[in-house]
């Protein structure tokens, strides 16, 4: 009654374990991750426009500005004292800033919409003083004076503010960048806190995931102690109790058939339906107790099989007999469609024949009088070309049928389905699928659910793996386990 409230606490433990898991994986990533985006993201530009943009920037309005000093003494010494180098001097200083203003607004350009502004105005004032000097004194005619223009000066000295408005912007510019630079290392030590937080708290979650597994595991070995502690008690209570039932049912067994016998006097007609009444009591008493032996042999694990090359059809054939004479005494028709394959097995006849008579005397005792048994075995197309072929041997009914959702659980030990007054303690099924799993096989169940039943018996053509003789007892814990654990996930009698 507890199994659901556990299996969802046991659900909840595993998310909440891959939850702090993703935690772990995520934080640690982000510590690395993070500050990585951030430092590529806007740091590294930043200081890259401070290395490359700014410093150089400054180095050529420095050469902007002493090429506009030169450019200017030149004109004022042709203009007053008409010297002819004064023109090479202003030429080359005009060269010199023209080359510094080509180089230059890239870069300022790089630095933002204010710094280009300033340097177009800066450079339409260029333009307008230069048109200016030639129309007035480089074109003038030869030996007249050229005296000084108050718009030339004008313009000289809008120039030398304009030139100070880009210096200042370029100034402003880098200013920027230091205050984004210090904001963005401020932000990343910040993160770079949260993140060793993040850390600290993926290893406090690593520990309490470790505790968690832990205790998990201890949990799980306890359980698995206390689990086959009660499997071994169980098997020992069996056989104990079948030890003891056995010697007293064999007594009353033996008395009955030397009354039958007559040995002890006559018996009228009806003493001697009394007598066999009871002697088919004890025999339901002696399969009963011989299940539960092998019940317990498999709880163990110590079920086995002893492997031989046999033709499957002798030996279906002769299950089939064995039971015909039951199944003529319940008033139904037994037909077995014989295969004329001679297919060859390596298997355990003995355990095949228990299987297959298991499901015979289920179809028989459940198929109400006037129906119909028919067993056929189906074999596969190509037959020894893969690994997973297997032999079909079928068991088909038309009694009542099994319930889509009850197929599986038919297959659990104590649980029959329908009418409880039919002999048996549903343990049939159970240990017929233990059984066919051994022998690297499988029952199973199919039909409509309303009407019939087909019961199929599966075995491998491949052999299992053999010992040293060929024929020795085949018990491997693999073997075992899989034949308790498969059985726990069917279901045994109807």
């Amino acid at each position: 009654m507890h199994q659901a409230p556990t299996q969802s606490r046991r659900l909840a433990s595993e998310w909440a374990t891959r939850i702090l898991l993703a935690f772990i994986v995520l934080s640690l990533a982000s510590l690395i991750a993070i500050p990585w985006w951030a430092s590529t993201r806007y740091l590294q530009p930043l200081q890259h426009q401070m290395n490359q943009l700014a410093d150089p920037v400054r180095g050529l309005m420095t050469r902007i500005h002493l090429s506009m000093a030169q450019e200017v003494d030149a004109l004022d010494d042709f203009v007053d004292e008409r010297d002819a180098l004064s023109r090479g001097r202003f030429r080359q200083a005009d060269g010199d800033k023209r080359a510094a203003y080509r180089e230059l607004a890239p870069l300022v350009a790089a630095l933002g919409s204010a710094p280009k502004q300033r340097l177009d105005s800066l450079l339409i004032l260029e333009a307008r003083w230069h048109r200016l000097v030639d129309a007035e004194v480089w074109n003038a005619p030869e030996g007249r004076v050229v005296p000084h223009s108050a718009e030339r000066e004008d313009l000289w000295d809008g120039m030398l503010e304009a030139a100070a408005q880009v210096d200042q912007a370029i100034t402003q510019a880098g200013r920027d960048r230091i205050a984004q630079i210090a904001e963005v290392e401020s932000i990343q030590r910040s993160m770079t806190a949260l993140l060793g937080l993040l850390a600290l708290a993926a290893a406090a979650a690593t520990w309490w995931v470790s505790r968690r597994v832990h205790d998990y595991a201890v949990e799980a070995e306890e359980r698995r102690a206390t689990l086959a502690d009660v499997m071994a008690s169980r098997a020992r209570f069996m056989r104990g109790v079948s030890h003891d039932l056995k010697n007293p049912i064999h007594a009353i067994d033996g008395h009955a058939q030397l009354l039958e016998d007559e040995v002890r006097g006559p018996l009228n007609d009806a003493q001697h339906d009394s007598v066999a009444r009871i002697r088919r009591a004890t025999r339901a008493m002696m399969g009963l107790i011989e299940d539960l032996l092998e019940l317990a042999r498999a709880e163990a694990g110590q079920l086995t099989v002893r492997l031989d090359r046999v033709v499957l059809r002798d030996v279906v054939h002769d299950v089939v007999e064995e039971h015909r004479a039951a199944a003529q005494f319940a008033g139904l028709t037994l037909v077995h469609t014989e295969d004329d394959s001679q297919t060859i097995l390596t298997t355990d006849p003995v355990r095949v024949a228990q299987v297959l008579g298991n499901l015979l005397s289920n179809a028989i005792k459940y198929t109400p009088t006037g129906g119909r048994i028919e067993v056929s075995t189906e074999i596969p197309a190509g037959r020894g070309t893969g690994a997973d072929d297997r032999i079909a041997i079928h068991v088909v009914d038309d009694g009542p049928g099994i319930p889509n959702d009850k197929r599986e659980e038919i297959f659990a030990e104590f649980t029959r389905l329908g009418a409880v007054d039919r002999p048996g303690a549903g343990l049939g099924l159970s240990i017929a699928r233990r059984i066919a799993r051994l022998l690297g096989g499988d029952v199973t169940v199919a039909g409509d659910g309303e009407r019939g039943s087909r019961f199929t018996l599966w075995l491998p053509l491949r052999s299992p793996p053999e010992d040293h003789d060929g024929r020795a007892a085949l018990v491997s814990q693999r073997g075992a386990a899989r034949a308790r654990g498969g059985a726990r996930a069917g279901v045994p009698d109807r």
